[in-house]
């Protein structure tokens, strides 16, 4: 397994820090992050679903919140400490990827 460190902004809109996902290019894990995304999106949306029902309130409409794709260009990557340019690099088992916001404060 490949650990997937997420650092900053792209942590907080992606909802979570730390994940393992399988060898290939970093278009696969960038395609296996993003089917984790959604599948957490739809996860959190059917607890407030049911959340908000078992408070007797309006349903909230899922269009309101979209699942939103991760690709390449979103993120600064490193692999293993080194910056990764390329997305169809490859990775391997043990390898240790970082995610980076691409943005900074200032």
């Amino acid at each position: 397994m490949i650990k997937v460190k997420i650092f900053g902004v792209l942590r907080t809109t992606i909802g979570f820090g730390y994940l393992e996902v399988s060898e290939g290019s970093m278009l696969d894990v960038f395609e296996e992050i993003s089917k984790i995304m959604e599948k957490r999106y739809y996860e959190d949306l059917e607890n407030q679903k049911n959340q908000v029902l078992a408070e007797g309130e309006e349903e909230r409409n899922a269009a309101l919140n979209p699942h939103k794709k991760l690709s390449f260009g979103d993120a600064i990557v490193y692999i293993n400490g080194d910056r990764c340019m390329k997305k169809r690099a490859r990775v391997k088992d043990g390898d240790e990827i970082w995610l980076l916001s691409p943005a900074a404060g200032g």
